[in-house]
């Protein structure tokens, strides 16, 4: 049995990264009642996005949820205590 490994481009990442992205905000849009628009235009401006589309973290590669956890993060102050 031989394996083959597939590298993607950078064109290709970014579409997944694009597809997860829409996928999470639209998901957290319906949950939260909060329009997509808002959603997206807060997560541009979050750490999150950044770490999205830096491939070399891959976020890329994760579903919605994860995604979501992460941007949840991110909004948290920094020297906040989870309970």
């Amino acid at each position: 049995m031989t394996s083959t490994t597939f590298e993607l481009t950078d064109r290709e990442r970014e579409a997944c990264a694009i597809s997860v992205m829409r996928a999470m905000l639209e998901d957290y849009s319906n949950d939260t009642e909060i329009p997509f628009s808002s959603l997206f235009f807060q997560f541009a401006a979050s750490p999150a996005y950044k770490m999205l589309f830096d491939y070399s973290t891959g976020l890329w590669m994760e579903g919605p949820d994860y995604l979501r956890e992460i941007f949840l993060e991110t909004l948290k102050p920094a020297n906040s205590v989870s309970a």
